[in-house]
């Protein structure tokens, strides 16, 4: 049955794609527990609220998703849901960088499946689908899984977040940008009443090698007991960039291993040049305005990795400029170490002549999909524009003979709301990019998929 869920806001300090409302955009992670009641799965779900559409409720916007999860083995299904998350409200439809948190318990036995999550955007007619396997296997002397964790804190009113008393609010990417000082863990050990003492170790090891950092290490000793919760922390600071392995253990008194379990991270954490930093950093950085670098940060995300993008927004919703003007130096600093100056200006550019181009009645030019594409692939070798078609809305398709390992690729942009001018991006054969198999009839006026020779030769054949 079809059920409405509320979620709880949280703004989560990790990195991924902005991408302003046309393609929906989540991260799943999931967790197994035991309980008196046995074993069970929590999946964690973040939904970035730029990419959901937004609609009018009342004074307030509102996005509405549609979600359905399904774990099954082989063929037989064991546990199947689907129910409408409904976003916070928002004061506008546009420009909400927050990430917003739907986590799910569901009961299951020991053995292994799969996990398929679907979220259909109800109002953008957009989908996106995640899979995970899934392991349970607690009957035994057994390590839960290692919940990564972005804050806590103690516990007081009963809420869906809750274990041991503290509230857990999950982190659900495994990377840790060079902004991010910690790494913080929550696990659950079960059924050491068949020892007397034991160890409990903890530790940080290179994913290639095994290599376990001496500085990233900490045992603490303790009793039996049927369930053992920890919650722990490390500082990551001076952890290089790499990819590592947190591992928990469990030794017995003679310092075997009994149990381990390990969650895969990464970790950006690029050295800077002191000296010149200091020298260049009030140069580049402070003489722009608190309105301008917040403007300036938000321009980056054509050209910013899928973990920038989501650093930086929830440092504008956070509103630290000390940290705006690090990012934002550190930004271009990592692409033109020489002169991080000049490659911004540079950028700066490009985006006065997008916002120029293809700004329309909405929105400015760098955050349509027209604006969007040209700062992240540069501009095309060809530019097809049909403005008076008589079967077909006015389109765009552009041309690119090369981008990078790719060929003959293009990218199709169609104007189907003459009010807005807004040119969507509504097909491309880029990877990574919007490809709908029913792309043609969005540009067809009539909803009828049948095109004359003038589309097929502009789309086969782009001047």
């Amino acid at each position: 049955m079809l059920r409405n869920k509320k979620i709880l806001l949280i703004l989560l300090i990790l990195f991924s794609t902005l991408l302003n409302g046309e393609n929906l955009q989540s991260f799943l992670s999931i967790a197994t527990f035991n309980s008196q009641d046995g074993p069970y799965l929590e999946t964690y779900l973040s939904i970035n609220a730029n990419t959901v559409k937004l609609v009018k409720s009342f004074n307030k916007y509102i996005g509405e998703l549609n979600v359905e999860i399904e774990i099954f083995n082989n063929e037989n299904i064991y546990f199947k849901d689907n129910y409408i998350l409904t976003s916070p409200e928002f004061i506008d439809s546009i420009n909400n960088n927050i990430f917003f948190i739907d986590q799910q318990r569901i009961p299951l036995k020991e053995g292994n499946y799969n996990l398929k999550l679907k979220i259909f955007d109800i109002h953008n007619k957009f989908e996106i689908s995640h899979t995970k396997s899934i392991e349970i296997e607690y009957s035994s002397l057994s390590i839960s899984d290692i919940q990564l964790l972005e804050k806590y804190s103690l516990t007081k009113n009963n809420n869906f977040l809750e274990k041991s008393g503290y509230t857990l609010y999950p982190y659900v990417s495994n990377f840790y940008p060079k902004e991010i000082d910690s790494i913080t863990f929550y696990f659950e050990i079960y059924n050491t009443t068949i020892l007397k003492k034991y160890l409990i170790n903890t530790y940080i090891e290179k994913f290639e090698n095994q290599e376990v950092f001496s500085d990233f290490d900490k045992s603490l000793r303790k009793t039996s007991s049927l369930t053992e919760c920890n919650l722990l922390s490390y500082n990551i600071s001076p952890l290089p960039t790499g990819n590592y392995n947190l591992v928990c253990e469990v030794k017995d008194s003679s310092n075997n291993v009994l149990k381990t379990k390990k969650i895969f991270f990464q970790r950006s954490n690029n050295y800077i040049n002191q000296k010149y930093a200091a020298s260049t950093f009030s140069n580049f950085t402070n003489s722009i305005s608190n309105d301008s670098i917040i403007q300036f940060i938000d321009y980056l995300y054509p050209i910013s990795t899928n973990d920038e993008n989501t650093y930086a927004q929830n440092q504008l919703k956070y509103n630290d400029l000390d940290k705006m003007r690090n990012f934002f130096f550190s930004f271009w600093y990592e692409r033109n170490n020489i002169n991080p100056s000049i490659a911004w200006e540079n950028y700066y550019k490009e985006i006065k002549k997008v916002n120029k181009a293809f700004k329309n009645g909405i929105i400015k030019g760098y955050l349509t999909d027209r604006g969007r594409v040209y700062l992240q692939y540069g501009p095309p070798n060809s530019r097809n524009k049909i403005d008076n078609a008589s079967s077909t809305y006015p389109y765009e398709i552009w041309h690119y003979y090369k981008l990078k390992n790719q060929n003959d690729k293009k990218f199709v942009f169609v104007n189907s709301d003459l009010a807005t001018n807004e040119y969507k991006l509504e097909y491309s054969n880029v990877l990574g990019e919007v490809s709908n198999s029913e792309w043609r009839d969005r540009i067809d006026q009539d909803n009828n998929p049948t095109f004359g020779d003038d589309f097929n030769n502009n789309y086969i054949n782009p001047k």
